[in-house]
């Protein structure tokens, strides 16, 4: 018993041996087979599958869609003041046509005297403003030199009066005299002929009648028929003329008064530099 139990030891150790190494081929096998499955769900996670050419082709990044332009503001367009009188008188005329047309409506007659009221309120702020501009800038005013109050303006219409005669003195004194070139048939002429020969008695200035028609007005004390050398547009025509100098100055065309020939005399002598009215 004992032999045969040393012959099957061998035996025994052997069997024991390769199961123990299979077992442990066993145990490798299972753990290899699990680190690849484990390898292979982790591709399959980050990995895309493959497939077809234009399944496996690279994908673009998602475009984000173009922003939406906001609308720009509306333009306003200012209008020009006179823009703003033409739309303003325009507005004024259909509110009152309205009104006209309908008289029993209390709503459209508002409207009319709603505007009335702007206007008025418009002309005040202007008429204020004018009178505060007159006291910052007194060179404007008209009244400065030219007073409208009664008390003022007959004292004021001497003095401009007297001015324009100092005026006709002073050209008598350089010189100068006039003609009076006149229709001796024509009754306007013969109607301002006494008044034209007072004005130089007046101020001793010489006058002499020019005919143009060889008839003459014996309201004129001078009388000399025309031979060509004045020639005038119109009669009756007064005509300033300077012997000495030869100069010709036009006063007057047609009928003029006394007062009216004196501010000729003066316009002539200040070049019409100086306003006289």
């Amino acid at each position: 018993m004992c032999q045969i139990t040393l012959r099957l030891l061998p035996l025994v150790l052997v069997n024991f041996a390769r199961e123990r190494l299979q077992t442990r081929h066993a145990w490798r096998r299972l753990l290899t087979a699990l680190l690849i499955m484990a390898f292979i769900a982790s591709f399959s996670v980050t990995a895309s599958p493959k497939g077809w050419k234009w399944y496996n082709e690279p994908t673009l990044p998602p475009v984000p869609p173009a922003p939406v332009p906001t609308p720009a503001n509306t333009t306003t367009t200012v209008m020009s003041a006179t823009e703003q009188m033409a739309w303003f008188h325009q507005t004024y005329e259909e509110v009152k046509a309205d009104a006209t047309l309908h008289p029993d409506d209390e709503h459209k007659y508002l409207r009319l005297m709603q505007l009335h009221h702007f206007i008025g309120q418009q002309t005040a702020r202007t008429g204020m403003t004018f009178k505060k501009l007159l006291l910052k800038y007194p060179e404007y005013s008209y009244v400065k030199d030219r007073p409208v109050e009664q008390a003022a303006r007959s004292t004021y219409h001497q003095l401009e009066r007297q001015k324009k005669i100092d005026t006709v003195i002073k050209m008598r004194d350089d010189g100068w005299g006039f003609f009076f070139v006149y229709q001796g048939n024509d009754p306007l002429s013969q109607e301002l002929a006494p008044s034209i020969q007072h004005f130089a008695d007046t101020y001793d200035i010489e006058l002499l009648g020019v005919s143009e028609d060889g008839l003459f007005t014996p309201h004129i004390r001078q009388n000399r028929v025309n031979d060509n050398k004045v020639v005038v547009p119109f009669t009756p025509a007064l005509l300033l003329i300077n012997p000495t100098t030869s100069e010709f100055q036009p006063l007057a065309y047609g009928f003029i008064s006394q007062e009216d020939l004196l501010g000729r005399f003066y316009n002539v002598a200040t070049h019409y530099q100086s306003a006289d009215f």
